[in-house]
């Protein structure tokens, strides 16, 4: 059933990132942030192709190795301030094809295996969902402070009437994999909408590079487990 599905994998890869330079193609083990992420879209049952959009010429470069679309993204779309729908929306745009779902994955979640993005489309079709975000559960009890305010408040529960924290289950969005009908990106340009279903993940598999420290301690944890 899901192979008779035409899937898109899109990874969004910046050139231009700021906490670490060049992120994406930093060594990560043997390889790079960029290559896992494309190794393990290019390993999946249901993925039909894979593209990589990029504003950066050496991004582009080293995923001409594999056999996956390229799209040069315009700059004006590789700033901090544009979110990677609108990359996305660009690179189905230029591929002129017609696809059931669109997979975004962002190089930054190296923990997330060709398992997992499998496994969350299965999910999404079995659910009939219209679109799918990844996310580890939490019991935390979260407190939020108003710009210029001292004081802080509860934003999901009342600390008045305080459950027990099992009972308080939620789902922290991890940025790792989101599947989408086309037609939601072309309606919203937007990679949620319609039906929202998610797709569980361990806290461990949840970890992005956002910083230096990050890298080196998601490498040691890797390593750990394997």
């Amino acid at each position: 059933m899901f192979r008779k599905k035409k899937i898109l994998a899109v990874i969004t890869a910046k050139g231009n990132s700021t906490r670490i330079k060049n992120k994406n193609v930093k060594k990560y083990l043997n390889s790079s942030l960029l290559e896992i992420s494309i190794v393990n879209a290019l390993k999946s049952k249901y993925v039909c192709e894979v593209c990589v959009t990029s504003e950066s010429q050496k991004i582009l470069n080293i995923s001409k190795k594999y056999p996956v679309i390229l799209v040069k993204r315009p700059k004006k779309l590789s700033n901090n301030l544009i979110m990677p729908d609108y990359a996305v929306v660009h690179a189905i745009n230029k591929i002129k094809k017609k696809y059931d779902y669109i997979i975004l994955l962002h190089p930054t979640s190296p923990l997330r295996s060709y398992k997992h993005i499998d496994e969350a489309i299965v999910k999404a079709e079995k659910e009939k969902a219209d679109s799918l975000l990844s996310a580890f559960k939490t019991h935390s009890f979260l407190w939020r402070r108003k710009s210029k305010k001292k004081y802080i408040k509860p934003i999901n529960y009342n600390y008045l009437k305080r459950p027990r924290s099992q009972d308080n289950i939620q789902f922290q969005e991890n940025g790792a994999i989101y599947v989408t009908k086309a037609h939601i990106y072309k309606k919203y340009n937007n990679r949620l909408g319609g039906r929202i279903s998610v797709y569980p993940m361990n806290f461990w598999e949840s970890f992005d590079v956002d910083n230096v420290e990050d890298l080196k301690n998601i490498q040691l944890l890797q390593k750990s487990f394997k």
